[in-house]
């Protein structure tokens, strides 16, 4: 019930729209009726060889006004106006009875024409509000699980597949789509019919129409049954197609890996086992809706034959005309389709209801992200960047990352954190734009704790160029421009130069316009990192991180990037994390970490000198070779 009160909420959002389309697939009812009631006197006619027994009732007011008139009495007021209408019903059924029969069937299916044109402008008025209402609220609804795919924790990316992701908010919110678009319109529109139209066979029969009250829930009775199992088999046909679309994702992108190792029949047996499962899955949940309707069109044919016995004895035994029969059984034919539809709604509300679980239960996880409700925008870093007594733990994992680390970089210097891989030296950079909060301990800006600033502000303020660059599937110049706007021709060709970039750049045919591809296949490791710093230069940061960007480097490509990195420490704050030592000779302090703790601290001289950690590591790396 949940999931049905929030999806009608997003519609609700445009509740205008909906109440119009609401109003009009009411009087699309009421004409639909109207246009089965006027072939009453068709049916009467052909089958009274000629003349019809329509006629417009006469009220026993509209009699007695009648006989006062006749017999001499002058009326006034309403009375007067009341036997005004009785004398005109008493002319249209004298005129209609004097009508052959051709010419009645004539002049009824002239009036019938422009009901049912009526009749199809409302119900195209009614498909597009409410139709429209819910794509509306769709567009919504995927808009918001896009912003929160935004603040979701970085774990949460990194422990579940980038597949599955995509399947929430592409194929779970297009079930939800149908639901509050084009099924809740037939759900509307249905629900009217059934109402006015029974409501139209208790007036021509009560007999009749008692008789429908009794079979109804035949007919929907095993479409109930069946409600339970299809919400089972379509969850699980949702998550089966959740994860094929997640196996799909890691197997395109681990192709070179898959292949280097053979692994081509393994990962094939894999695909077989979760698209058999699908498939299985799928079979029942189709197999489920498909049963569904057809039993319902069972019920309807043995409906159909009650009801044919039946009208047949009442038109004998009472004055229950051919025209009535004819017009009771064709509304009771047609009120099968809205039924048998309310009957499908049940299968595509139980999918939607297991869609929508999906769905929400990622728009109501935890950000451990949070924008302060009262944000500061933080000024030019004027003294220092601190970490006091920070722990951090990943969740799922036994020990800390970080562990009571303390750590104060005053504005302007060069820091470099070294250490094992595991020492914590990648934690504390996702610390530092907050892409992760410390679970102890504060980290502040000039004295002012981060989770008090403007997040945008923070990010703003600081540049990451990472070992593994990311490139958009765009241009050289996008890339480069990424985050900002309105970049000047010269402001781009100044980054890239700065970078080293602009030599390779113009080699290209189309320039700064070259296509990189996906993730920037097209170009080399070193090409990838130099387009990387002068995204980063044009950025142009108070404090840049380099981790780890020049190690999956060749010798040549890492002289070259290192020489676009000189620019990018002037008047900057750095933060330089790397295995190899020979790149952090230049920073004015060098932490050296173990176990998420900083165990030595000073400068590249004073540390060769403490005898310790830092220097194993750094005569590991450049002891010479045995002969």
């Amino acid at each position: 019930m949940n999931v049905y009160r929030r999806l009608l909420g997003y519609s609700f959002k445009y509740k205008y729209r909906l109440l119009t389309g609401i109003v009009l697939s009411f009087l699309v009812s009421i004409l639909n009726g109207a246009s089965l009631t006027s072939i009453i006197p068709i049916f009467d006619a052909i089958g009274k060889g000629g003349k019809a027994e329509f006629e417009i009732s006469l009220t026993k007011k509209d009699r007695a006004l009648l006989e006062r008139k006749t017999g001499g009495e002058t009326l006034a007021g309403l009375d007067k106006i009341e036997v005004y209408l009785a004398e005109k019903k008493t002319d249209t059924n004298r005129f209609l009875a004097s009508l052959p029969k051709d010419r009645l069937v004539l002049l009824f299916c002239w009036i019938v024409f422009p009901v049912y044109l009526a009749k199809l402008l409302f119900l195209a008025g009614a498909v597009y509000c409410i139709n429209s209402a819910g794509y509306l609220a769709v567009r919504d609804l995927r808009a918001q699980l896009y912003s929160k795919a935004q603040e979701l924790p970085l774990n949460q990316f990194v422990q579940e597949k980038t597949g599955i992701f995509m399947s929430r908010i592409i194929n779970d919110v297009e079930v939800l789509a149908k639901l509050i678009s084009s099924d809740l319109k037939d759900a509307i529109t249905d629900f009217f019919y059934i109402v006015t139209h029974l409501s139209f066979l208790l007036f021509l029969s009560w007999k009749m129409f008692l008789a429908v009250i009794v079979v109804v829930p035949l007919v929907m009775g095993p479409v109930s049954a069946f409600a339970d199992r299809i919400r089972r088999a379509t969850r699980n046909q949702q998550e089966r197609l959740s994860s094929l679309n997640g196996h799909l994702q890691e197997v395109i992108s681990g192709i070179r890996v898959i292949r280097a190792f053979s692994m081509e029949k393994a990962e094939a047996a894999r695909f077989w086992e979760i698209n058999k499962d699908l498939s299985d899955k799928t079979f029942k949940g189709h197999f489920y809706h498909q049963i569904g309707p057809s039993l319902v069109e069972l019920s309807s044919s043995l409906v159909a034959v009650i009801f044919l016995s039946f009208g047949a004895y009442l038109m004998d035994a009472e004055d229950f005309s051919l025209g009535k029969f004819m017009v009771f059984f064709l509304t009771l034919v047609f009120l099968t389709r809205p039924f048998k539809q309310m009957g499908m709604l049940s299968n595509s509300i139980q999918s939607a209801v297991a869609a929508g679980e999906r769905v929400f239960e990622l728009l109501d996880s935890d950000t451990d992200i949070k924008q302060p409700k009262n944000p500061i925008v933080p000024k030019r870093l004027a003294e220092e960047f601190r970490f006091e007594n920070v722990s951090y733990s990943y969740p799922g994992t036994k020990g800390p990352a970080l562990e009571n680390l303390n750590l104060t970089i005053a504005k302007g210097s060069t820091v470099a954190l070294v250490g094992a891989s595991g020492a914590g030296k990648s934690t504390v950079v996702d610390l530092v734009p907050r892409l992760i909060d410390p679970t102890e301990g504060i980290i502040t800006w000039d004295g002012i704790d981060l989770r008090n600033l403007d997040l945008a502000s923070l990010r703003k303020k600081v540049s990451i160029v990472n070992q593994q660059v990311f490139l958009f599937n765009g241009t050289i110049r996008d890339n480069i421009c990424y985050g900002n706007e309105n970049v000047s021709e010269d402001r781009l060709r100044e980054a890239a130069d700065l970078a080293f970039a602009t030599e390779f750049i113009l080699s290209f045919e189309d320039g700064f316009d070259t296509v990189v591809g996906e993730r920037g296949v097209m170009l080399s490791g070193g090409q990838r990192q130099r387009i990387s710093i002068a995204r980063s230069l044009l950025h142009d940061p108070e404090i840049l991180i380099l981790d780890e960007a020049t190690s999956a480097l060749d010798t040549e490509s890492e002289r070259l990037v290192q020489q676009a990195l000189e620019p990018l420490y002037k008047n900057r704050t750095v933060i330089i994390i790397a295995h190899r030592l020979s790149t952090i000779q230049v920073a004015d302090k060098i932490f050296a970490m173990e176990g998420g703790r900083i165990v030595e601290e000073g400068s590249h001289s004073q540390l060769m000198q403490l005898d310790g950690k830092y220097k194993k590591l750094y005569e590991m790396q450049f002891a010479e070779s045995p002969a």
